[in-house]
């Protein structure tokens, strides 16, 4: 949430976004926490009520990500993790049925196995065989609506306590490998590096127990937003706002990963960067999370996936050799 402070940090914000996209390479396995609750069990099953059928249902493993099946024979997931192996698995957990390992079609792409959005983050595998379902992808404004985020990883870790011993955040932790679900809303699009994102915050507006982060490794987890009665991919976990630091100290070691509540009157950068200290305002300064925005791309990524219609020419010669065959059986 930018503030009076807002072009400054705003500067600020996107070089480090990029940095914490880049370093969340390694799959270290946190993810998706909550600020409501630091249960290992919370919402590590399919959502019910109104959140029932709005994504998990499509997710699958990637090596020690998620991703999201789009297509009949084409599931999507985040670049800068790597590749993570030839299977994607959609497990029990997810669909309710049997779990199905799917194996990765190699030779997709001229033998590279895949497909770069250009400009963004977003990566396109194809499978041998189909998938029963996959997502629709959403193609609407998003600003302020609610998003469903799911992640794979560990819960919170400790309270980050700003100067006078409130609670602001609370630090990411080593995973535990469990995929959850959450919600926040989308609170507008921005662009860096990794092209357009959709953005939203830490900040506990969405007023449910269901408010989430993500921290790194939660990268390639779907994040769906309802269209129409339809729950619909939107974007893909890239990065969040970080790291952050009490004294701006290099080499002392303090520096923390979190997602905070308030990072104001904290330092934000890194050792190798520098850090910046940032003015603690009247209001809560929220820290940013970041999706690769499926939505920008859809053109890019529908022109991969999507099944081209018969020609005219095609459908005119099906014609006429239909009637030819008729008049002969006469």
């Amino acid at each position: 949430m930018l503030d009076c402070f807002g072009s400054v940090r705003d500067w600020f914000r996107q070089m480090v976004v990029v940095g914490v996209g880049l370093a969340v390479m390694a799959p270290d396995g946190r993810a998706i926490l909550f600020e409501a609750s630091g249960d290992p069990l919370f919402n590590t099953t399919a959502p019910t009520g109104v959140y029932e059928d709005s994504g998990w249902q499509y997710l699958g493993y990637y090596g020690g990500f998620l991703g999201t099946a789009i297509a009949p024979q084409y599931f999507i997931t985040a670049q800068h993790f790597g590749l993570q192996g030839g299977t994607f698995s959609q497990d029990a957990l997810f669909t309710g049925g049997a779990t199905v390992n799917h194996t990765i079609d190699a030779a997709a792409n001229g033998g590279l196995g895949y497909w770069d959005i250009a400009g963004s983050d977003l990566r396109v595998f194809k499978i041998e065989g189909s998938f029963a379902s996959y997502a629709e992808i959403y193609t609407g404004s998003g600003v302020g609506a609610e998003a469903v985020m799911t992640g794979r990883g560990g819960v919170r870790g400790d309270a980050v306590l700003n100067g006078v011993g409130a609670t602001v955040g609370w630090e990411h932790t080593v995973g535990d490998g469990v995929a959850r679900w959450g919600t926040n809303l989308l609170s507008g699009t921005s662009g860096s590096g990794a092209g357009t994102q959709w953005v939203a915050n830490f900040d506990g507006v969405g007023g449910t127990t269901f408010e989430a982060g993500l921290s790194a490794g939660d990268s390639g987890g779907g994040m769906f937003v309802n269209e129409g009665g339809v729950w619909k991919l939107a974007g893909v976990n890239y990065s969040i706002d970080g790291l952050f630091d009490t004294n701006g100290v290099v080499g002392d070691g303090s520096e923390f990963s979190a997602s905070m509540m308030d990072y104001g009157g904290f330092f934000q950068g890194s050792d190798g960067g520098g850090w910046t200290l940032i003015p603690d305002g009247p209001g809560d300064q929220a820290s940013g999370i970041y999706f690769s925005s499926v939505t920008a791309n859809a053109a890019a990524i529908q022109s991969i996936v999507a099944v081209p219609e018969p020609s005219g020419a095609v459908l005119i010669l099906g014609v006429l050799m239909g009637r030819f065959v008729r008049r002969r059986r006469s």
